[in-house]
């Protein structure tokens, strides 16, 4: 799956063969194909996996820079946008819960440098961790934070995630249309151990709307999750629905059966999920 680049030399040295220019032409074509499939994601049911992710949704009485006007509707768009980026990795998030909570202390973030917390090595200064509070906080799942203003648009420190809210991004051809979900999901990668890679189109590029993860960072980004341990496999989970349905536990086994409905994907155990959750409505 990994993508392919055309070579500018070569393609022009065979420009004057006709064997070269249809081989040169099969090259940009095979890209291309590889290109969507990078896109759209190749990935059975059973090969998905799923994590946990807790949203703060920082609120202030003084309307400062750590307050976000963003609601749960918003979340739950932006999660689900989010998962149409990384289904290209089989990899897909659900919203665990959604914290409204005060930041632990009020600052402002563009604030006089001489208030600036300057302990956290190598992070922006100054270091949004410094407002976490940590009784919201959990090692079990992915923490995404949403805040007002912030020099970048996202940040992944201390193994937490923050995403300014007023994010913004310089279109290219083929990307995402809305910034917060890009933002997010680039931010994801770096928790998954991805890095920088200024190529346009790239998810993992600077300031684009580019959504694209090559062979390489797919497979980069699988391995982490099951390092991580906060991914669950579809079929396991699938299994623990279809166990505290028999138990009787319906609601839990509806909180599951949610979750994997969720995935962008077509498949024949969907839709018999679906036909479930509709016969249990809540």
């Amino acid at each position: 799956m990994r993508a392919l680049r055309a070579n500018g030399k070569g393609s022009r040295w065979m420009a004057g063969h006709a064997s070269g220019r249809w081989t040169s032409w099969r090259l940009v074509l095979c890209a291309l194909l590889l290109s969507a499939s990078v896109q759209a994601g190749d990935f059975g049911f059973s090969e998905w996996l799923l994590a946990p992710v807790r949203v703060h949704l920082w609120t202030s009485v003084d309307g400062d820079d750590l307050h976000t006007t963003l609601s749960e509707a918003d979340v739950e768009r932006i999660v689900g946008k989010v998962n149409k980026v990384w289904a290209q990795a089989g990899l897909a998030f659900y919203v665990e819960s959604v914290v409204r909570e005060a930041p632990v202390q009020r600052n402002r973030l563009d604030g006089n440098p001489g208030s600036v917390d300057r302990s956290a090595e190598g992070l922006p200064e100054p270091s949004p961790m410094r407002y976490v509070d940590r009784a919201h906080w959990s090692g079990a799942v992915f923490n995404v934070y949403y805040l007002k203003r912030f020099k970048p648009n996202g940040l992944y420190a201390g193994g937490t995630v923050f995403v300014k809210d007023t994010a913004s991004l310089r279109p290219v051809e083929g990307g995402i249309e809305e910034p917060l979900p890009r933002v997010t999901s680039h931010e994801l990668g770096h928790a998954l151990g991805l890095v920088h890679r200024q190529d346009t189109f790239n998810l993992m590029a600077s300031g684009t709307t580019g959504t694209l993860l090559n062979g390489d960072e797919i497979s980069a980004a699988r391995a982490r999750a099951v390092e991580l341990g906060r991914f669950v496999g579809a079929d396991a989970l699938l299994d623990e629905a279809q166990r505290l349905a028999g138990e009787g536990k319906v609601g839990a086994a509806r909180e599951r059966y949610a979750r994997l409905v969720e995935l962008p994907m077509d498949s024949a155990k969907l839709s018999r999920l679906r036909e479930w959750l509709q016969q249990h409505p809540r």
